[in-house]
C-alpha cells in the first residue's frame, strides 16, 4: 500500500470516528441529580423519544454535585459518549450559602473548559445548566397547584402537598410525573405543568436580587422541563 493510499485510509477512519462522535452527541442530555430517587423518578417519567437521555442520582449536594456531574460527563466522553447538555439538579436546603453559590460559579468556569477541549471534536458547544430549587425540589410540585411567593420551609412543603394532592405525599414516588399530568388533564390546564411553568417564571421575574437562586422560594426546574418537553413522544 502506497503512502497516498495509507493517508486516504487514515482520513476515512478519522471521518468515521468523527461521525460517530457527532451522532452520539446530537440531541443528548445528561441529567445529574442531588437526590438518588426523588428527582430521577420524576424526570424518568417523561415519555421522550428521539433524544439520548441519561439520568443519574448522586446523593450529593451543591458544589460536590456539580463536581461529580462534570466528572461523570468527562468519563462518558472518554468512552465516546458526548452529551450536548449537562444538567445539574440540586436544592438550596440548609447547606452553606458559600457552597451553594460556588456551584453556580463552577458551572460557568467548567463550561468554558469543556468547550475549549471538546467543542471542536463534535462541532458544537457544550452547555452546562443548573435546575435549582430553593429550598427543596418539592417547590416545583407545589407550583403545579398554586403560585407561591412567601418563604417555605422543608416541612411545610410536605404538609401543603398532602393537602393539595388529597393523598399522603410520598417523597420517592415513581408516579409523580403521571400524578401531575393527570392534574393537568383533570383541570383542563388550569392547574398542572403549564401552570407550574408560568408560576416559576413569574416567581423569578418578581425577585429583585441579581442572584434569584438565593431567594426562597425560587426554582429553575421549569427550564429543564421545557427542554424535555421538546422531545415528548407524539
Amino acid at each position: 500500500m502506497g503512502s497516498d493510499d495509507l493517508h486516504w485510509l487514515n482520513k476515512r477512519k478519522k471521518l468515521k470516528r468523527d461521525d460517530k462522535l457527532i451522532l452520539e452527541y446530537k440531541s443528548s442530555l445528561l441529567i445529574v441529580c442531588e437526590g438518588e430517587k426523588t428527582e430521577p423518578n420524576y424526570f424518568e417519567g417523561f415519555p421522550t423519544a428521539g433524544v439520548k437521555i441519561e439520568i443519574i442520582g448522586k446523593g450529593k449536594n451543591t458544589q460536590s454535585l456539580v463536581n461529580d456531574a462534570i466528572s461523570e460527563w468527562r468519563k462518558l466522553a472518554k468512552e465516546g459518549k458526548y452529551f450536548e447538555k449537562l444538567w445539574c439538579v440540586f436544592d438550596r436546603d440548609d447547606f452553606p450559602l458559600k457552597n451553594y453559590n460556588q456551584a453556580f460559579e463552577t458551572v460557568v468556569n467548567e463550561e468554558i473548559k469543556l468547550n475549549r477541549i471538546f467543542s471542536k471534536k463534535v462541532g458544537r458547544n457544550i452547555s452546562i445548566r443548573i435546575a435549582y430549587s430553593n429550598e427543596a425540589f418539592e417547590l416545583w410540585y407545589l407550583l403545579h397547584y398554586d403560585h407561591h411567593t412567601g418563604g417555605i420551609g422543608r416541612k411545610q412543603y410536605l404538609k401543603i402537598l398532602d393537602d393539595r394532592m388529597k393523598i399522603k405525599y410520598k417523597k420517592n414516588d415513581p408516579n409523580m410525573y403521571n400524578i401531575l399530568q393527570n392534574l393537568s388533564n383533570e383541570t383542563k390546564g388550569k392547574k398542572g405543568q403549564l401552570f407550574a411553568i408560568k408560576n416559576a417564571k413569574k416567581l423569578r421575574a418578581s425577585i429583585k436580587s441579581t442572584l434569584p437562586h438565593n431567594h426562597n422560594p425560587s426554582t429553575s426546574v421549569d427550564q429543564l422541563v421545557i427542554e424535555l418537553n421538546q422531545f415528548l413522544k407524539k
